[in-house]
């Protein structure tokens, strides 16, 4: 085997959040609520909030977990889409939509060839709330969260890897990440651990660090190991 240690990233790597767009924006538009609507509040979400995350997340500073990173962000989707809606009560049904995002078909193979074999870990950027009620479902050796580690894979620091690589005392070099954001590529980088940019939505890589693998589906791994 070519690693002793996977890290792993999870929503739009194991777990389709994309899924739940419609019933985030039910539940916020309520009897406004129309899929073309919809589907253009979640381009404001991905612009506003999205990329303001990755932005705030690629600085050093006081850490701001999620749940209150975000309330400025949604704030700027309402007004962008003229809606009157809490950004608080938002956030709120955002992070609980995350918790009932369904494993990609993929997933569930994944680990059954790979769990026994290499200790599986994950390292998400996430609050705990938004991954405490689905950790039960996935056969993780260790879970690294940011609101835990106080922490975001983008922050020039590389604390949350570093303290991936200090659990399991192992050589960068022998760790693979996996996961679906610039932020996994380039925060797995800094420290030396391996990279791989799972694309499953044929995307373009537009960052002058370069992905040690690119897959299409979990299912592509085995090949890498």
């Amino acid at each position: 085997m070519k690693f002793d240690l996977i890290s792993i990233d999870m929503f739009q790597t194991l777990v389709n959040i994309q899924a739940r767009k419609f019933f985030i924006w039910r539940r916020i538009l309520k009897e406004q609520f129309n899929e073309e609507l919809a589907l253009e509040c979640a381009k404001s979400v991905s612009k506003n909030v999205i990329t303001g995350f990755h932005k705030s997340a690629s600085i050093n500073g006081e850490f701001v977990n999620l749940k209150n990173m975000f309330k400025p962000f949604f704030r700027s989707v309402f007004e962008e889409m003229n809606i009157c809606f809490d950004e608080e009560e938002a956030v709120k049904i955002f992070m609980d939509e995350h918790t009932n995002s369904e494993p990609y078909d993929d997933v569930e193979r994944f680990f059954s060839l790979i769990a026994d074999s290499i200790p599986i870990c994950l390292v998400t950027d996430a609050d705990y709330e938004m991954v405490m009620p689905i950790l039960e479902k996935y056969k993780f050796d260790e879970v690294f969260i940011s609101e835990k580690v106080m922490s975001y894979k983008n922050e020039p620091n590389s604390k949350i890897f570093k303290e991936v690589l200090k659990h399991y005392s192992v050589d960068p070099s022998r760790v693979l990440h996996i996961g679906d954001s610039s932020s996994d590529i380039i925060g797995a980088n800094r420290v030396g651990i391996k990279s791989c940019w799972i694309n499953r939505d044929d995307l373009k890589w537009d960052y002058s660090i370069q992905p040690d693998y690119i897959i299409k589906s979990l299912n592509e791994v085995i090949d890498i190991l």
